[in-house]
């Protein structure tokens, strides 16, 4: 039986999706995870069922489908699959949407998973924390529950460290970016620590989100002026492409060895 792997990104028409996933498709193979494939629900190429086609082409019978996305939804549950030939949501199911019958193992985007906290816990760590720094997560929104479920409970987490943990939504969900970092700075801090819960930079992390933060487009921080306070802003890179996040991929991949 050949065993394989693809990585699905949402796709973009900027370039970060695509380079997040082939920055994780180098780490896997150079870990020595061998047939390594990546493809995107739309936008870029290859699309899925392209995709499928080629790992049935290459021989492969066995396949771990792992979506590097941040929170389940429509994409995820439901389109992927039908992109891939299996029943909706995860698990193991036969694709045989190529004419050849592929076991695909449908695995969770990273959600809950405790090592995303702490792959945010060392970016906090790496930029710098104190008394005076108020850290806020920042997350897309949706009109489901699951991503502002998720960035609530990953809060909570992080809250047990740091205690000074604030989240807001760039659309969709309250409170909205400008509410919560209007509070942030209400509460007297020096210095705010700004955590994307992305996987991957584009047109809302590198334009509008720094737009409502009142820094460069296309900066990692700055200083903010609000109220008559000089405000630090550390607006950290989004968690996607840290390459710890590749001990997770890992670690799912290792389920069906």
């Amino acid at each position: 039986m050949k065993k394989g792997v693809l990585l699905i990104g949402h796709g973009s028409r900027l370039p970060y999706n695509k380079r997040m996933l082939e920055f994780h498709a180098k780490l896997l193979r150079d870990s020595g995870i061998e047939n390594v494939y990546i493809a995107f629900n739309e936008m870029n190429e290859p699309e899925i069922e392209d995709a499928m086609r080629g790992i049935a082409a290459d021989g492969v019978t066995e396949l771990v489908a792992l979506p590097l996305f941040v929170a389940s939804g429509q994409h995820v549950a439901f389109d992927i699959p039908a992109k891939l030939g299996i029943k909706d949501g995860y698990g193991t199911s036969i694709s045989a949407s190529t004419g050849k019958e592929i076991l695909v193992h449908y695995e969770s985007p990273f959600g809950d998973d405790p090592e995303v906290t702490n792959v945010l816990m060392n970016k906090i760590d790496d930029i710098g924390f104190d008394g005076s720094t108020g850290i806020m997560l920042i997350a897309h929104g949706s009109p489901k529950k699951n991503n502002s479920e998720l960035t609530e409970m990953i809060a909570e987490r992080l809250k047990e460290k740091y205690g000074n943990v604030f989240f807001g939504f760039n659309e969709y969900n309250e409170p909205s970016i400008e509410d919560t970092f209007g509070l942030i700075i209400k509460k007297g801090f020096e210095k705010v620590t700004v955590i994307p819960m992305f996987m991957a930079s584009g047109a809302h992390l590198e334009e509008e989100i720094p737009e409502k933060l009142g820094i460069p487009i296309g900066s990692r921080g700055g200083i903010v002026v609000r109220e008559g306070k000089e405000i630090t802003v550390n607006y950290a890179e989004p968690y996607g492409m840290d390459p710890r996040m590749n001990d997770i991929l890992i670690k799912k991949i290792k389920k069906y060895d």
